[in-house]
């Protein structure tokens, strides 16, 4: 009988197993994590999938983005640990929805957008639209990158008014 190397194993996955880990919050702003008589702190969460699995395969980062743990799925831990991970998680992967497009030119090389989101009315501008307007699922849902690095998500173009979509549409690949 030969020995099977697991695919985990050969990758250096390091599952974290919810019934040890317990997370928090310390000053504020910095997430820690007591595992199985280890001490962590000032963690990052980095989703593997965010836009097709975002509450499955997390990875747990320390501040030079070595991963220490890769979570399967969120609910594998109880409400009040899932809370405070969703909090990070939302305040880290932040992306309003755009709901409208006043103002779109073009400028030198940049996009400047004059958005309204969920979160308001938003100005931004972006370089390089090949890249940094992904289209994702069937076409319709939008992720735009600005200059920043920030996100803005249109969920669906195809529900935009008409005069809004024919000002991204030539953008859009």
């Amino acid at each position: 009988m030969e020995n099977r190397i697991s695919i985990e194993s050969l990758a250096g996955v390091n599952y974290l197993d919810p019934a040890k880990a317990r997370f928090y919050i310390k000053y504020d702003n910095f997430l820690c994590l007591d595992y199985d008589g280890e001490t962590y702190e000032n963690l990052k969460l980095h989703r593997a999938m965010p836009f097709k699995l975002p509450d499955d395969y997390i990875s747990v980062q320390d501040m030079d983005s070595k991963e220490l743990f890769l979570i399967r799925s969120l609910y594998q831990f109880s409400e009040e640990q899932v809370k405070v991970l969703t909090s990070v998680i939302k305040k880290r992967y932040y992306c309003p929805k755009i709901s409208a497009i006043p103002s779109l030119k073009a400028k030198l090389g940049y996009l400047y957008f004059e958005v309204e989101t969920d979160a308001g009315h938003k100005s931004f501008a972006l370089r390089d639209a090949t890249h940094n307007l992904r289209r994702l699922d069937d076409g319709t849902r939008i992720i735009v990158v600005d200059v920043d690095g920030n996100r803005y998500e249109i969920p669906d173009v195809a529900k935009m008014p008409p005069k809004d979509f024919k000002r991204i549409e030539p953008y859009l690949l």
